[in-house]
């Protein structure tokens, strides 16, 4: 009786610790549920664009997506420990109009509000029609971006852009590597959130 009841603690302790495992994984941002590694954003290419509106900016700043919206443009971009959006205009790309940076957060910290996280969140305004919010973490970026032109003309990178709500015109920009933008996306369509065909590039 005594070996048996050994037995199944010690085989309680080891379906706990494979949990464990398993959940620690996916709280990380590390692994999805199903098996999914996430590429760190690090590890992404960059992409070029003209009038490079970040030389200012300290750090080795990667420019990971651009987005075209009428006379304006979204700069997606990671530095050393953090992510970063710029919303800037096309004729002077010294006109900010939204800069915001977010770090990625410390273990044990940040929310998962999407898969790849945990993330670290950051929000700002320019004037009452263009808005944005930056949800930030070491696997992937997820914006919600008002820019009060409507949807974007044009996107560049590793970036899927979909119709988050028609008034006003709010676009979620996703940007990972292709199996991370998909589990995001899935999640998002999963859990409610209102979403029209998505661009992808």
């Amino acid at each position: 009786m005594a070996r048996n009841h050994r037995t199944l603690v010690i085989g309680a302790a080891f379906i706990f610790l494979l949990a464990g495992c398993e959940s620690g994984g996916h709280l990380n941002g590390e692994t999805s549920p199903n098996g999914i590694n996430f590429t760190p954003l690090v590890e992404l290419e960059a992409i070029p664009v003209d009038d490079d509106p970040l030389t200012g900016i300290p750090g080795p700043a990667k420019i990971l997506s651009e987005l075209q919206y009428g006379q304006n443009r979204l700069i997606a971009y990671t530095n050393s420990d953090s992510c970063g959006i710029l919303a800037t205009s096309k004729g002077d790309p010294k006109v900010n109009r939204i800069h915001l940076v977010s770090k990625w957060p410390a273990d044990g910290q940040g929310s998962n509000s999407y898969p790849a996280g945990p993330y670290n969140s950051s929000s700002g305004t320019g004037d009452p029609k263009i808005w944005a919010s930056l949800l930030c973490s070491k696997n992937a970026m997820v914006i919600e971006y008002a820019s009060g032109e409507g949807a974007p003309e044009h996107a560049r990178g590793q970036v899927t852009v979909t119709q988050a709500t028609n008034s006003p015109a709010t676009s979620r920009i996703t940007i990972g590597n292709p199996q991370t933008r998909k589990q995001i996306e899935k999640w998002a369509k999963e859990s409610g959130k209102p979403a029209h065909t998505p661009t992808t590039q």
